[in-house]
């Protein structure tokens, strides 16, 4: 049995699968097997690996019925046979040939943590530039062992593909999230034990493009607020405000113009709220009040000037 399954699911865009399944077969370290769950809408990447002839140590699994993220990648692990996951969607890539060998030391020498991630790069797939790094400081990771909820304040881990964990550790990635379902994916484990390990090396690529389902919800009101509060009352979040959620929550209010409770519901959320929820609303009546009484004061010195 081998020690890390690499488990690639994918969903059509052959190309991007091919990128991928190279930078996998070019690594150093060998002790793995790749598991594939397909849930495309074609067989052009069945059809790649039967013609390449290279289904040694490749597993691949064509879904009978077409499972959506990130139930797909529930699958590829369901099917996977080793002691480590290192997930790894089909749109990104091992950075260098000893990439693996990285994740797999990050959890061989550091035998309390269940979850590791390193040092990822996000990259224009139409361009092939770099956009930016995710590297977080010593200090944030230490905040989010600490307390794994202050994930909900900027993703620090980043993108499943930057990570690896022990599979007898494994939760299932919610089907009831979409932008918000690898955040809960790291806060269920973290949660259990917070031993998190991380190396600055640049070990992984992550392929960004206008076609990712997270591109699609990113500015949705409906997926952006229903998951929010929907992985609170998950968590057991019962309190908001001085909490160290506080401000993202007020911003996430603020920016899809949330004013009450009601409005939240009227999205389809019907699960319990924050108890003092309706004090927030109120901080962001007023914070709203003092901005318009700013601009109603920068505007009348303006026209006042230009009568004089």
């Amino acid at each position: 049995m081998a020690k890390v399954s690499i488990c690639i699911p994918t969903y059509n865009n052959l190309e991007a699968f091919k990128r991928c399944l190279d930078s996998v077969l070019v690594q150093k370290y060998s002790d793995y097997e790749i598991v594939i769950t397909d849930d495309s809408s074609n067989d052009e990447i069945e059809k790649y690996l039967n013609e390449q002839n290279i289904l040694k140590d490749i597993f691949y699994f064509k879904n009978q019925i077409t499972l959506g993220s990130p139930e797909n990648w529930n699958e590829a692990i369901r099917r996977s046979k080793g002691e480590y996951i290192k997930i790894l969607h089909h749109d990104d890539w091992f950075t260098n040939e000893n990439s693996l060998e990285i994740f797999v030391q990050l959890l061989d020498k550091n035998p309390i943590s269940t979850i590791a991630f390193v040092t990822s790069k996000n990259v224009n797939s139409e361009n092939n530039t770099i956009i930016n790094y995710n590297c977080p400081s010593l200090e944030k990771i230490e905040e989010i062992k600490n307390n794994p909820i202050t994930l909900l304040n900027g993703n620090f881990i980043g993108a499943p593909s930057a990570t690896i964990f022990r599979k007898n550790n494994f939760s299932n990635f919610d089907s009831n999230t979409i932008w918000y379902v690898d955040i809960d994916f790291y806060i269920q484990i973290l949660l259990r034990s917070n031993h998190l390990a991380f190396s600055e090396i640049d070990a992984i690529s992550i392929g960004a493009s206008p076609t990712q389902i997270t591109k699609n919800v990113v500015d949705n009101k409906t997926v952006n607020i229903v998951e929010y509060f929907y992985l609170l009352h998950k968590w057991g979040i019962k309190k908001i405000i001085e909490s160290p959620i506080e401000h993202t929550t007020l911003s996430q209010l603020r920016r899809f113009g949330i004013k009450n409770s009601q409005d939240i519901k009227k999205l389809g959320f019907k699960d319990s709220l924050p108890k003092d929820l309706n004090k927030l609303f109120r901080k962001i009546f007023i914070i709203n009040l003092k901005e318009k009484l700013k601009l109603i004061k920068r505007e009348t010195i303006f026209f006042k000037k230009n009568d004089e």
